[in-house]
């Protein structure tokens, strides 16, 4: 029961990371709009050549990717998503789970989403465009 609790801390600590600043102002999605099946549209970087994100009602989220340069295994991640304003960020875990949280930002484009991070072996950032399937 400890364990979930302090999982649960992680999850809600990254998330509030991710707030970060936006404009208040700004609409917010409705929260039937938001959950779906979304495609990987395109990739900048050293990103995943296929993949989706399934956006569920109930917060949660799950992200299949498959790597052309590595190899074809599909990553799985899960976790969670939120929208503030234009900005969506997910706390992802590899699945099976895993102890550390991936969390990561982009934007909020309505019919879709980007997101962006760091390369691993500091080449470009990689940005992913995802669109509703």
């Amino acid at each position: 029961m400890r364990h979930h609790s302090v999982r649960s801390l992680v999850v809600a600590a990254a998330l509030a990371l991710g707030a970060g600043c936006h404009d208040s102002t700004a609409p917010l999605p409705e929260t039937g709009d938001v959950p779906g099946d979304y495609v990987l549209e395109s990739t900048r970087g050293r990103g995943p050549a296929e993949g989706e994100f399934i956006l569920f009602a109930d917060g949660s989220a799950e992200r299949r990717v498959r790597y052309a340069q590595v190899n074809t295994n599909e990553i799985v991640m899960i976790g969670s998503w939120r929208i503030e304003a234009t900005e969506i960020s997910f706390a992802l875990r590899e699945h099976p789970v895993q102890a550390y949280v991936w969390p990561v930002r982009g934007e909020w484009r309505g019919a879709g989403f980007t997101i962006h991070y760091p390369d691993p072996a500091d080449g470009p950032d990689i940005v992913e465009t995802y669109r509703r399937r």
